[in-house]
This record gives C-alpha cells, sequence and structure tokens, in this order.
C-alpha cells in the first residue's frame, strides 16, 4: 500500500493532538486525503487502533473526505472526543 508512511504520519499526528489537547478518547475524527488515495473509514480506523489504541477504538466514527489534494497529503479536519 502506497499510502502506509501517510498513514503512519496521520497516526503521529493524531497522538500529537490527543495530548496537545487532552483528548483521552477520540469520538470523531475527519481527515481529507487525496481522491486517488487508498486510505478509507475501515482501514484507517484499523490502523489508528493498532497504533493509538488508547484514544481510537471501535466507537470512533472515523470519516475519510477524498478532495483535490496532493499525494501523499492528508488534512485533519476535526478531532472530538472525552477529555
Amino acid at each position: 500500500m502506497h499510502d502506509s508512511l501517510l498513514m503512519q504520519n496521520i497516526s503521529s499526528s493524531i497522538k500529537s493532538i490527543c495530548e496537545e489537547n487532552g483528548i483521552k478518547k477520540i469520538s470523531l475524527l475527519e481527515i481529507s486525503v487525496n481522491d486517488k488515495s487508498h486510505i478509507n473509514e475501515n482501514n484507517l480506523l484499523e490502523h489508528l487502533m493498532d497504533l493509538n489504541g488508547e484514544v481510537v477504538d471501535t466507537n470512533t466514527n472515523v470519516k475519510v473526505i477524498f478532495e483535490n489534494l496532493p499525494d501523499e497529503v492528508a488534512q485533519i479536519m476535526k478531532v472530538e472526543g472525552e477529555k
């Protein structure tokens, strides 16, 4: 999967966002990716549960929006959760 580095970077950014904002559990994650990306709600949630299991679980709602972004670029649009 050519998006694996991008998914690693998303995971790292999510960890930083949660630490900086005191988020203990994410309830909603909204992210934009390139319209040719292979990232989708299911594989991103699975990846984040593996690497960010302390803040992401099966109750986390992940929304992936496909936009005209450069390859290997993602924008984290919204992170909501419990503090």
